[in-house]
């Protein structure tokens, strides 16, 4: 069966065929980068080489090829609109909603951008638009008309809305994942809610320390002004949800895990590894910049790219690679990826009845024929309505799929 698909690893857009896979560019990270580029070689006999250091204003990382790479580009949500192919980015502080013209690649268009508020996952409905909006740490949902500039927003409150997709049984229903926000009193610095940039992250949350609950995934109905709890538990994450005709509702469902742990205990553990932990972040900063400027390491052992496979974030959680594709493996599945068995994609029917599709799941997309194209981390596979299971491509890191 041919499969064609786009889809998002590590941040970056790619469109897969039976020919293989390409990779999508985004006219407004390139235009991004060019203007980064073009400033720093324009400033660069100011802070770089012998002479600034002899003036005093030399500074580390100001060559344009450093400036390029310290970019943080991710893009998010992928849709499609009038034959279009629409995304959210995250570039550094910003972060918009744009269209990939499919008669003009010379130029992407704004669908919605704006400097104090991060537009993030979206879906389309005909010309409606439903998307989740982030400021000041919070993050709600609102639904763009046609011809329209301004979203009108449906939430509210102290919580993190996000990933709305509109039902495909009632034109004015959205399903999307809410998770509470409570005030962090303790000096713990929190991690970003699921998939924002650091910098981004502080820039929306102002001077308020927040920490994320778990996620519950909610149905709400913008024309009668309701909304009702769908599926709620205190110790997991119910996300990704996504509709189909016949009225089943497909999602994931992992363990929650809470940013911090700030019991006493855990205090009295972090004060006495405090020294141990400086000393470390000390060898970091120094390693980087051996990577950075003679290509190795200060330690015969760090080897920085393994490091970084064998353990990453991913979907907003830290993922143990390694240990998590030789438990798969030893348990004989026989596509074995490195998302944890824990992380469930369940389908909700009509009349309620709960199933389990398959485990280690990090991203999905059921298809119009009912098979599902499923990321497990190390591939895209499609699994078939009989149950059965192909791999169609050994993408790494996949956390988005759109067909």
């Amino acid at each position: 069966m041919s499969h064609s698909y786009f889809y998002i690893s590590d941040g970056a857009m790619f469109y897969h065929t039976d020919t293989g896979d390409r990779p999508v560019r985004s006219e407004v990270l390139e235009s991004y980068l060019r203007k980064i580029r073009e400033n720093a070689n324009r400033n660069e006999w100011k802070r770089t080489g012998s002479g600034a250091q002899f003036t005093g204003t030399f500074e580390a990382g100001a060559d344009a090829q450093s400036r390029v790479a310290a970019v943080n580009a991710n893009v998010g949500c992928l849709g499609f609109n009038k034959g279009d192919l629409v995304y959210a980015i995250r570039i550094d502080e910003t972060a918009g909603i744009y269209r990939k013209f499919k008669d003009d690649h010379t130029q992407d268009g704004i669908v919605i951008s704006s400097g104090d508020t991060a537009y993030l996952d979206f879906d389309f409905s005909g010309e409606r638009l439903v998307v989740s909006a982030a400021f000041a740490g919070e993050s709600h949902i609102g639904v763009l008309e046609e011809s329209r500039t301004v979203c009108d927003m449906y939430t509210d409150g102290r919580s993190w809305d996000s990933e709305p997709v509109w039902s495909k049984t009632n034109p004015n229903e959205v399903y999307f994942s809410s998770a509470g926000l409570a005030v962090n009193h303790s000096n713990d610095e929190q991690e970003p809610p699921q998939g924002i940039p650091y910098g981004m992250y502080r820039m929306m949350q102002g001077s308020a320390n927040l920490v994320k609950g778990p996620s519950a995934i909610c149905l709400m109905n913008i024309a009668e002004g309701t909304m009702r709890e769908l599926l709620e538990k205190d110790d997991c994450d119910f996300v990704h949800p996504q509709s189909t005709p016949d009225g089943s509702l497909y999602y994931i469902k992992r363990p929650y895990k809470q940013a911090n742990n700030t019991s006493s205990a855990g205090c009295l553990v972090d004060l006495f590894l405090f020294p141990f932990r400086m000393i470390r972040a000390l060898f970091g900063f120094f390693n980087f910049f051996s990577v950075k400027y003679s290509g190795k390491t200060l330690s015969h052992t760090g080897d920085v790219k393994r490091r970084d496979e064998a353990q990453m974030f991913i979907d907003g959680n830290m993922i143990q690679a390694e240990k998590e594709l030789k438990e798969n493996q030893s348990r004989g599945d026989k596509n074995p990826g490195i998302i944890p068995r824990t992380w469930e994609l369940r389908c909700r029917a009509a009349n309620g009845e709960d199933t389990l599709i398959r485990r280690g799941v990090v991203a999905y997309r059921v298809l119009n024929n009912g098979d599902i194209l499923i990321s497990n981390g190390s591939g895209v596979l499609c699994h078939h309505t009989d149950g059965s299971e192909e791999k169609i491509s050994n993408a790494p890191r996949v956390t988005y799929l759109k067909a």
